[in-house]
């Protein structure tokens, strides 16, 4: 059985970017396993990136190799990294924050340093293509420090959080899904169980429920989701569209 790859990008899947890392990919290894994560990212919003790389990179057997661009600075000083983080799963992207998430205490970073394992890119607009992809491939029968010098200061994410004023939680939502449900900065370990006696969003009033169906059609709900956030949703609707994508506060009133 081949590698395992993954694939995220800010790239659209109609284009034939993503098929070009797909060659490279199987150029280098024919037998190997490639899965697109998406490769609809919004253009160049690496925060939503990285939530994607957060929700979804976990589920995969370690092994796997996740290749993820979202690149607005393609081509210009910063770094292209991988990453292997405490568990020893390997994120190859640029060092722009995308793989913030996995860049917690006990991660390792390595410059992909062009000339080392891999060629020169060809193009300075492609480097998903032509640096990325074969620093992907060449994870799958080398290891992640022959890719070039360790990274000490890795860019990170002002990663948003959640805050405790009170006896409430306060956050702000973060991105949206395709269905418009909004992911927010609360994590379901925030709860630490409790019971949220009242929820708020954006000066609306939230209903906090287990799943979509215990909400009425039109109803403004807010949830814990499979990504382990807390989540707000319209039943049928668009929390997106009622009440914007980024940066909505939320409060959760505890119990």
């Amino acid at each position: 059985m081949g590698p395992l790859f993954t694939l995220l990008t800010d790239f659209g899947a109609g284009s034939g970017y993503p098929a070009q890392l797909k060659a490279v990919l199987l150029g280098a290894h024919p037998e190997a396993r490639l899965v697109d994560v998406s490769h609809e990212v919004p253009a160049f919003d690496v925060l939503a990136g990285a939530l994607l790389l957060e929700a979804c990179a976990p589920w995969f057997p370690r092994e796997a190799i996740h290749l993820a661009v979202v690149d607005p600075g393609v081509g210009t000083a910063r770094r292209a990294l991988c990453v292997v983080d405490p568990a020893g799963r390997r994120l190859v992207g640029p060092d722009n924050g995308l793989l913030t998430p996995f860049l917690g205490a006990g991660a390792r970073a390595f410059e992909i340093a062009p000339g080392t394992a891999v060629p020169a890119p060809r193009s300075a607009t492609f480097h998903g293509r032509d640096l990325f992809a074969p620093a992907a491939a060449f994870l799958a029968g080398g290891a992640a420090e022959r890719l070039g010098p360790s990274v000490e200061d890795p860019v990170r994410l002002a990663w948003p959080g959640a805050e405790r004023r009170g006896g409430a939680l306060v956050g702000v939502t973060l991105v949206a899904d395709p269905f418009g449900n909004l992911v927010t900065s609360v994590r379901e370990a925030d709860l630490a169980g409790a019971v949220i006696a009242e929820a708020r969003a954006g000066g609306e009033r939230v209903r906090f429920v287990r799943t979509f169906g215990d909400g009425a059609p039109g109803e403004l709900v807010a949830y814990v989701g499979s990504g382990g956030r807390v989540e707000l949703a319209v039943r049928e609707g668009s929390a997106a569209a009622r009440l914007g994508t980024r940066g909505v506060p939320v409060e959760l009133v505890l119990a």
